[in-house]
């Protein structure tokens, strides 16, 4: 789909815009700018010919476009945008409403979660209720286009060298002056698209869509990872609109819209040693298990290669041709294994091709998960740091923000947790309108918050301090490491989910849920009788927990790395 109609049009309404109004309205705490205006569709024209979302058209999937005001500080600019949305109709009666989406990212695609994976999100919520997804202000139809380089090529060239922060005494440096040219190029290449993406207008979005659907004009809501920030969001500005709301994977609401955000990473060392400890329980279940005397040992030799790494890249021949092993790509293949425990084995297998010499091996078995190439469009920067308040003139600003990561995680903190503070720190634009106002908010209905005990990236005390701003609201922690309750599976909590969607109970303050899938080999399974590849049996279960626990997994895997 071409592009310049709507980049020119965009164009020429931050022209109109760029006035004192505007950027006194970046920081509001305001819930009704733009919202009761007539711009934009009140109602969804569904429609069943959807092939060219789903490829084929699939029973009980809708699509729409559906138009919102493209900028919610200007009332008088009329400019609308289409967004796309698709729902899967209830299976079961009777239908208790619409539940929306959201995958994470941020800037994940709604649209292509819920049509991907329609069945496992019905039985999860229990099939009472159709699923809605949508792009939030972008997606896979590119629904407001925001790339900071005009081609491929063109990224490959100018895209300045980004290393791990903690891979040499130098790195810092070269993070933050990389991340100042590619906020420059963000900059001066996306025509004042970024200051449209911040997730107060995706609210607003929201409170459109979940109107135009003619129910009851209440949220229904499952958020998972950046989600969570979005339901947290729509919660604080609309706590009048909220019916049903889980947030799954929660980032402190407080330190994301601060910038100054160190709590994110504290769980990752506990996450880390969970690599190691789960393969010495799992025996035979993990290739490396015998090679160790115990997890301390088996963690700590990986650290040494990892530190080898940093000064010996490792050159390899692979069926690409000649490669090269860096700190950098495997440090960040084992990060992202740490999202999802399905993965540990396949990293396990790694090491052991690791310690032995062979490189193309380690990645072979890490490209289940992990491509080195991978691009980065960066639409998940200019969302966050839109919506982000710190910026750092020079590196000196950002130092004891670097350092507080540092610190909060020997494994990631300054190599991962750093992140958002280079990008966000030296971004150019912010988000035309910013929440700033409380999260000590009275919702309509108490909300649910989900946390695991050894999630990565987004720890369960996150969970815990957003929930204390919302009144009633309950905190279930889920047992289990990865990011987000599906990444080790649990009846226990995908049916706590179920009931709360479907008859708005809540669990006891305090409740815990463990996993019904162990680390490392299991299957899910309702047939008792052989093997997986590893060897171990499989679990045996009911068919309808396998179907609950094969569903909750599917998800995971769909939307995890």
């Amino acid at each position: 789909m071409k592009s310049f109609p709507l980049l020119l049009a965009v164009a020429a309404l931050v022209a109109v815009c760029a006035s004192g109004f505007a950027a006194s309205l970046a920081d509001v705490g305001a819930r009704n700018l733009c919202i009761d205006c007539h711009v934009g569709d009140s109602w969804i024209n569904w429609t069943s010919e959807c092939s060219e979302l789903a490829g084929e058209n699939m029973a009980g999937l809708s699509c729409a476009k559906f138009d919102v005001p493209l900028d919610y500080t200007e009332p008088e600019c009329l400019t609308t945008l289409a967004l796309t949305l698709v729902k899967i109709d209830a299976v079961k009666e009777p239908v208790k409403g619409s539940i929306l989406f959201n995958p994470g990212g941020p800037g994940e695609s709604g649209v292509h979660a819920v049509i991907s994976q329609a069945q496992s999100l019905m039985t999860l919520t229990g099939g009472y209720h159709n699923i809605i997804g949508f792009d939030p202000r972008r997606g896979v139809n590119k629904t407001l286009p925001f790339s900071c380089y005009s081609s491929d090529s063109l990224r490959k060239a100018l895209s300045p060298f980004s290393p791990l922060a903690n891979s040499s005494d130098a790195a810092t440096g070269q993070r933050f002056a990389a991340s100042e040219i590619t906020a420059m190029h963000c900059l001066n290449n996306t025509q004042g698209i970024g200051g449209l993406l911040g997730t107060a207008f995706v609210a607003r979005d929201m409170v459109r869509i979940i109107d135009a659907l003619g129910e009851d004009g209440l949220l229904r809501y499952y958020g998972v990872s950046w989600g969570t920030l979005l339901g947290a969001t729509f919660a604080a500005m609309f706590p009048e609109r909220v019916d049903k709301v889980v947030l799954d994977g929660n980032i402190n609401v407080h330190e994301y819209y601060s910038g100054w955000e160190t709590e994110s990473f504290i769980n990752m060392d506990d996450a880390y040693a969970g690599v190691f400890s789960g393969c010495v329980a799992a025996g035979n279940g993990c290739v490396l298990a015998s090679n160790f005397a115990d997890a301390e040992e088996m963690q700590m030799a990986v650290d040494q290669f990892l530190a080898m790494l940093k000064y010996n890249p490792v050159p390899y021949s692979s069926e690409q041709g000649f490669q090269m092993a860096t700190y950098d790509k495997v440090k960040t293949a084992i990060l992202l294994a740490l999202y999802n425990p399905s993965h540990w084995p396949w990293l396990a297998q790694g090491f052991a091709e690791m310690f032995s010499g062979n490189l193309a091996g380690f990645f072979d078995a890490v490209s289940h998960w992990y491509d080195p190439d991978d691009n980065d469009d960066h639409v998940g920067a200019a969302i966050t740091c839109g919506d982000q308040a710190f910026r750092a003139r020079a590196l000196f600003e950002l130092e004891p923000l670097l350092t507080a990561l540092s610190e909060s995680s020997k494994f990631g903190g300054l190599d991962f947790g750093t992140d958002n503070a280079f990008a966000c720190s030296t971004w150019k634009e912010k988000a035309k309108e910013i929440y700033s106002g409380s999260f000590q908010i009275k919702t309509k209905n108490q909300i649910l918050l989900v946390g695991n005990t050894y999630d990565p990236v987004t720890p369960l005390a996150s969970a815990r301090n957003t929930s204390a701003g919302f009144d009633g609201s309950v905190v279930l922690q889920h047992n289990g490491y990865g990011h987000t309750s599906g990444a080790q599976p649990s009846l226990c909590t995908a049916n706590t989910i179920r009931a709360y969607f479907n008859e708005g109970i809540l669990p006891a303050p305090g409740t815990i849920c463990e996993p019904d899938l162990p680390l490392y080999g299991y299957k899910i399974s309702s047939d008792a009788s052989g093997g997986n590849g590893t060897g171990r049996s499989i679990f045996s279960r009911q068919e309808e927990d396998v179907a609950l626990l094969a569903a909750v997994a599917n998800l995971a895997d769909a939307i995890l790395p």
